[in-house]
């Protein structure tokens, strides 16, 4: 199968996990592991966990930053397995999975996606959620919904594998591709600058300002050219020209 599907560990403490991880995905078809800030993932544990798939563990790829991991990446879809009132809607496993078989299969770029696992003990931070453009959550007991990181993941893995085996027409080539997420940090770094240049926000007394326009900009990721846009009115504003004479 080939993919554009990574998935990404965050924080991962027990290195059995890792191994889990890397077992589940070869189940299914996928090889692309992130490592962020995670523990060692070639010990002996995570071999013996990984059951014969050393060469998923072998290639994964270490960042000291959920924004390296994830900078070619155009859709982020992070997973929480608690309602933290976020402004990004929190959408079923399958239904997600679907929209990714959905992207996967477009002729006309690699919509590189990445699926974020977090902390054993609490999942993923409010800010790295905010780098999401999507959220899931895996339908579990109410009453006892923790999963152990190896079977989220193989749960999440076999969503995505199905869905990818059940399109059978590739859909029309999108015209405008989503902004990469390396992309849109530098939109986020830039529009900082010019809001503090222009005194729209103090950074001594920042509130939730940045955060709330970062979620809505994840949440309708703009497409390349429209990026282009913005950051362009963004310079302009900077570096501003006289209005030319009307004739």
């Amino acid at each position: 199968m080939t993919t554009h599907l990574s998935f990404v560990l965050v924080s991962t403490t027990h290195s059995g996990n890792i191994g889990a991880t890397a077992r589940a995905m070869k189940n299914m078809g996928f090889s692309d592991l992130r490592l962020v800030n995670c523990c060692s993932h070639m010990t002996k544990d995570a071999i013996g966990r990984a059951s014969g798939a050393d060469d998923v563990l072998k290639a994964a790829r270490r960042y000291s930053s959920v924004d390296e991991a994830i900078a070619d990446c155009r859709v982020v879809v992070g997973t929480s397995a608690r309602d933290r009132h976020l402004a990004v809607p929190v959408q079923d496993c399958r239904d997600i999975a679907h929209e990714i078989a959905q992207l996967n299969t477009l002729p006309n770029t690699e919509m590189k996606t990445a699926l974020l696992f977090g902390r054993e003990r609490y999942g993923l931070t409010n800010d790295e959620l905010d780098r999401c453009t999507k959220l899931l959550r895996i339908p579990c007991n109410p009453e006892f919904s923790s999963l152990n990181l190896g079977s989220a993941v193989q749960v999440v893995a076999y969503e995505c594998a199905r869905a990818m085996q059940s399109i059978t027409a590739a859909p029309e080539a999108l015209e405008d591709v989503p902004a990469s997420a390396e992309g849109m940090q530098h939109f986020f770094d830039h529009l900082q600058r010019v809001m503090v240049a222009t005194g729209f926000l103090d950074l001594e007394n920042p509130r939730n300002l940045m955060r709330r326009i970062r979620r809505y900009f994840e949440r309708n990721r703009p497409s390349e050219k429209e990026l282009n846009i913005l950051r362009g009115i963004l310079s302009s504003t900077e570096n501003p020209h006289p209005p030319k004479d009307l004739p």
